[in-house]
């Protein structure tokens, strides 16, 4: 998961750096047991959490220890790491230096110093559309070994993309461009296209954790903006008849 993908000038708009404002929000997630992904070696490692406590005195927060230990002890060796969340659709990230272990009401857990700035960040540069399970995609997105992954797409924009992957650390980092992958769309259409990760974030399917992976498109022509944005008004058009508007 991620960490979302902004510029500088977003970054410095979507942020604080006020502790207070930090410490509500912090407390926020902890109230609500929202979960969050600690994004680490550059991206190439992630696992889910939830924040446990803060120590405003000594300026620490305790959030729980993983469920794989060879995760566990990467993350005890990492010097930057990213936790990214998305409650109520308004994605959370913030940015820790290393981690220690500790204990916190006799069970393990990971502790960390207090960030200095935290980001909340819910915009829309292109109407998105949730797609019904019918009308779903399937994208092909090249592997360097074997054969394509395919996975689903759940919501399209003429900007981009968002998949669903059934593993909650899918084999790609944020900011990285796939090549070469293929949008096959039921009605017979279908899209070449450069795609890069925007985020990465965990999705809870019943006791299963999956991943929603948001990504843009680089680089397509007006042609293929103009064949999304039929697709995108066809599907508009079919729920508007399914729910009699």
């Amino acid at each position: 998961m991620t960490v979302q993908s902004i510029t500088p000038e977003e970054l410095e708009k979507f942020s604080t750096n006020h502790r207070r404002e930090i410490l509500f929000y912090l407390h926020q997630l902890i109230n609500d047991g929202e979960r969050v992904s600690v994004v680490f070696n550059e991206g190439s490692e992630m696992f889910l959490t939830v924040l446990l406590d803060i120590d405003e005195e000594q300026d620490l927060l305790v959030f729980d220890w993983g469920g794989s230990e060879e995760t566990n002890q990467k993350l005890l060796g990492s010097a930057r790491n990213f936790f990214v969340c998305a409650p109520h659709g308004v994605k959370n990230q913030f940015m820790t230096g290393a981690v220690r272990a500790t204990n916190y009401q006799q069970r393990r857990a990971f502790v960390t110093r207090l960030p200095e700035r935290y980001t909340r960040m819910q915009r829309r540069e292109f109407f998105r559309m949730a797609l019904p399970l019918t009308r779903r995609p399937l994208c092909a997105l090249p592997q360097e070994k074997g054969k394509p992954m395919l996975l689903p797409v759940i919501d399209i924009s003429i900007g981009g993309i968002a998949m669903e992957s059934p593993s909650a650390t899918p084999p790609f980092g944020i900011g990285q461009r796939i090549p070469e992958t293929l949008v096959e769309f039921k009605d017979g259409h279908s899209l070449k296209v450069e795609l890069e990760v925007r985020n990465i974030i965990p999705v809870q399917r019943g006791e299963k954790v999956v991943s929603r992976i948001g990504c843009q498109f680089i680089g397509i022509s007006h042609h293929e903006e103009h064949m999304l944005q039929r697709f995108i008004t066809d599907v508009q058009r079919e729920e508007r008849a399914r729910l009699g508007a």
